[in-house]
């Protein structure tokens, strides 16, 4: 009668097979879809829609990798190379020490929130913002309810305040002028553009909110599991484009701030990182995710929230706050006047 294989020595030949099979299949749907992207694909669908999870297809290295080093396959490690250092060329440096910059003038800090519409714990969003003390803030998915408890605690510290339906902007500074629109025509959300007074220097501050893309798709017999069919970015897109737009005609200090619903991996990131920096970029320190798909546990999924600022200015540091009730981080950066 043969002998029963050890467990041991199931799971070992398990555990290759699965190393041997995942890893070209794993380093293929990568090099597949940052090619199709080089290749001018990056308004497809699915490939937009891969740039919101893209820093998730990467995990995997994280058992591959020893695997194949285990294996001591030279085959399997030029396979294993590529998703490596495309995940190196594309999030390596946001792990890198950030390099003194030098500037001049004031300092002052920047946050945008977004609250989340059906929030209702006033008091966890101000424990949030008072975590950071921040100069501006731009104020996403606001209700009249969290408004007005805002309003009331913040008016002594914010007296320079704007509110419009679904958004808010509160500053320490003065407010010179100011502006509200509707993106794409007042097919958009509402957005906020303020000139402040900054000890003397004069910096213009947007707040926006390019609208969500929702994922289409069908529930094949009536099971909870969708198949993707497409996704719906055409209005996203069009605010974006509305707000490059409106950039160009802005001169001075700049500082963009607000929910994009876009990552720094899809098409249209480009052109506002071409105009404006990213200060997480800048001077923040890992992927910086700023919403959670998973509000109950707190896991962030995604970069989605951002502080952009001219050429005039350069950030200090950035990082994110607690969601204090909401499915977003806040974004906090710290600016100052280049040299």
């Amino acid at each position: 009668m043969a002998k029963i294989p050890p467990a041991s020595g199931f799971f070992r030949r398990l555990a290759i097979a699965g190393v041997n099979l995942l890893t070209p299949l794993h380093a293929g749907l990568l090099v597949a879809y940052f090619a199709l992207r080089w290749l001018g694909g990056g308004d497809l669908w699915f490939i937009d829609a891969l740039g919101y999870v893209l820093p998730w297809l990467f995990v995997p290295l994280v058992v591959l990798l020893p695997g194949v080093l285990l294996r001591r396959s030279r085959l399997l490690l030029v396979i294993v190379a590529a998703p490596t250092v495309l995940f190196l060329l594309t999030y390596g440096h946001l792990y890198l020490p950030r390099r003194p910059v030098r500037a001049t003038g004031p300092t002052f800090t920047v946050m945008t929130y977004n609250v989340l519409y059906r929030n209702s714990h006033a008091d966890g969003v101000a424990a949030a913002i008072e975590a950071h003390a921040p100069d501006i803030i731009g104020l996403r998915e606001l209700e009249p309810p969290m408004a007005q408890a805002l309003e009331s605690r913040f008016a002594g510290r914010y007296p320079y305040r704007r509110v419009e339906p679904g958004c808010g902007f509160f500053s320490r500074y003065p407010i010179l002028r100011y502006e509200a629109f509707r993106l794409s025509q007042d097919e958009g959300c509402w957005a906020q553009q303020c000139v402040l007074d900054i000890d003397g220097y004069q910096v213009t501050v947007l707040n926006v909110h390019p609208r969500s893309p929702p994922l289409r798709g069908f529930h094949p017999f009536g099971l909870p599991l969708g198949v993707p069919t497409g996704f719906a970015n055409q209005g996203r897109d069009a605010d974006v484009r509305d707000l490059l737009s409106r950039l160009e005609g802005i001169d001075g200090p700049l500082v963009l701030t607000g929910d994009f619903n876009l990552t720094d991996q899809q098409s249209l990131y480009a052109p506002l990182a071409r105009y404006l920096r990213d200060a997480h970029r800048e001077s923040g320190w890992g992927m910086g995710f700023t919403f959670t798909r998973f509000p109950h546990i707190g896991l962030p999924t995604w970069r989605i929230d951002y502080v952009f600022h001219s050429l005039d200015l350069v950030a200090l540091s950035t990082t994110v706050g607690d969601y204090g009730g909401s499915d977003h981080r806040p974004v906090i950066a710290r600016l100052r006047f280049a040299p």
